[in-house]
């Protein structure tokens, strides 16, 4: 008996190891790398296997970027605040955006707020998801039980609202190592996250990606990271769309020099002035003395020293960027150029290397994480079409399938920058979906329009018009702009709860709460 329990168990097992691997030759992952088996996976799974809600809008996710992307167009949004903004966004925007920022600031469940450190408990983002979800949940039941009780023309006059966008959310770094990455992919997509982005930043000293004094880890690291929340998604047999950010272009520091792919764009000190910690020169003069510059760059002033041709040195400017150190003083010493040049003693007082940040750096690990991710995004300091157009000429000539996202950040002084004016700032996000860039956010949309509204009202409800501020300011103009949270009641679903009521009593319940409620005069309103 015991002899025919186990054979049967070997032929479930078998059988669900040919799911998965039928599963990941589908076109969903036909540009999937996985550093594991199907059979690793299955050894991984339950005895249940329950299907995450989020399931649903992953998919969804993924074919509105995909299919934007085939066609030189993108989806965009910004990040909600909380459940009201969620569901307005619904009628405009086909997806959702969570920030760790606005979180961090806003909702940490520590109650905590401060800035973006990615200090705040691994569950505060999560948590956050899992309140709008429900929320576009609630809605969409909602809507579906008021329009159950309209007539075939009424229907057809009301279109409804696909309540159910997909929710991308901040994975931050994703907590710790490899095992907290996992957890924190497992809350999300339970949350319901229909993708997540990490970043290849250090856990402890994450910033947000446009904040100084930010440090990377190596390459294979973050590979790792996300490799192990592809890993957690097959395990939950979920299609969630993961997002590999890199903080390379502007970035200061790394961790370790342990991945040859980052050695040529760590600084080292061209001048023997000893090693910066503990040197009685500040640091930004002990900078400056140094002379601190990358190897390949270090190589190429010898080179223009000895005149050497500029064919010469711009082949082994490209050449050097794909050499580890040791590689890269063999073949500068083949070219004669034998040079001065120390990685360590630029080290901080923490031991992190000094790296150059740059567009071809943050080239090179989109590369590293495609295999792996299903969209790259690149921080950037200011948006520069030009820029972007380098980083995907870049991927694209390495990897033409590969999608990529863009931050349309509230950090940018949009109205400054040079050569934008309204017309190019209005052309940008279609020049950015010419180039694959499949998805666009404004990170703190939500945040900063609540705060716009907030203190305006606060102001002139303050003044003298008091109550009648808020009639002119935001009753009347949710009239005049039909915005449905006129009459919040019904919003908030107290029509759909009546109904509930009256079917579990039988139609007998004398207490609904809408009856004789004081929205009723809307109604008739000639506001």
């Amino acid at each position: 008996m015991g002899e025919n329990l186990a054979r049967q168990e070997a032929a479930e097992f078998a059988a669900l190891e040919k799911t998965i691997e039928q599963w990941w030759s589908t076109p969903r992952f036909k540009h999937t790398k996985r550093p594991f088996s199907a059979k690793q996976v299955a050894s991984l799974r339950g005895t249940i296997q329950d299907v995450p809600a989020s399931s649903y809008t992953a998919k969804k996710l993924y074919s509105l970027l995909r299919t934007s992307f085939e066609k030189g167009e993108y989806a965009h949004t910004f990040g909600a605040l909380d459940p009201v903004q969620v569901v307005q966004m619904a009628k405009y925007l086909s997806c959702v955006y969570v920030s760790g920022w606005q979180c961090s600031s806003t909702a940490s469940t520590s109650n905590e707020p401060g800035p973006d450190f990615a200090d705040y408990p691994a569950n505060t983002v999560p948590n956050k998801v899992e309140q709008l979800f429900r929320a576009q949940l609630f809605h969409d039941r909602r809507q579906r039980e008021e329009r159950s009780r309209m007539t075939i023309e009424e229907r057809a006059k009301t279109p409804a609202i696909d309540f159910l966008r997909p929710i991308i959310a901040d994975g931050d770094t994703g907590f710790g190592g490899v095992t907290s990455v996992m957890k924190l992919v497992k809350m999300h997509v339970l949350a319901g996250a229909a993708g997540i982005h990490i970043e290849d930043q250090g856990v402890g000293v994450k910033k947000c990606g446009h904040m100084g004094g930010k440090v990377l880890i190596p390459v294979r690291e973050h590979v790792d990271r996300m490799a192990a929340a592809r890993l957690q998604c097959d395990i939950m047999n979920v299609e969630t769309v993961l997002i590999a950010r890199t903080d390379a272009c502007s970035a200061t520091f790394l961790t370790t020099n342990i991945d040859p792919r980052d050695h040529p764009f760590i600084l080292g000190s061209t001048v023997d002035i000893g090693p910066c910690e503990g040197s009685s020169l500040g640091e930004a003069e002990w900078t400056s003395k140094a002379k601190l510059k990358t190897f390949g760059e270090a190589v190429a002033e010898a080179l223009k020293a000895a005149g050497k041709s500029q064919d010469v040195i711009k082949q082994w400017l490209k050449e050097s960027l794909r050499l580890s150190n040791t590689q890269a003083r063999a073949k500068a010493a083949s070219l004669g150029v034998k040079i001065f040049w120390d990685w360590d003693a630029p080290r901080a007082r923490e031991g992190y290397y000094r790296v150059q940040g740059s567009t071809e750096y943050s080239i090179m690990r989109a590369i590293a994480f495609s295999v792996i991710s299903d969209v790259i995004w690149m921080e950037t300091a200011t948006p520069d079409i030009h820029e972007a157009d380098e980083f995907a000429r870049g991927v694209h000539a390495v990897v033409p399938h590969q999608m990529l996202a863009y931050n349309l950040s509230p950090s940018f002084n949009w109205s400054a920058v040079k050569g934008m004016d309204d017309n190019a700032i209005r052309q940008f996000q279609k020049e950015l979906g010419k180039r694959g860039f499949t998805w666009h956010f404004i990170t703190l949309a939500g945040f900063h329009s609540n705060a716009l509204m907030i203190d305006q009202f606060a102001k002139a409800y303050a003044g003298p018009d008091g109550v009648l501020s808020y009639v002119t300011m935001i009753q009347r103009e949710e009239k005049r702009l039909q915005v449905e949270t006129l009459t919040h009641q019904k919003w908030s679903g107290a029509e759909m709860m009546d109904n509930a009521m009256m079917i579990a009593t039988g139609g007998g319940a004398s207490t609904a709460s809408l009856k004789g409620a004081t929205e009723d005069q809307f109604k008739h309103s000639k506001m």
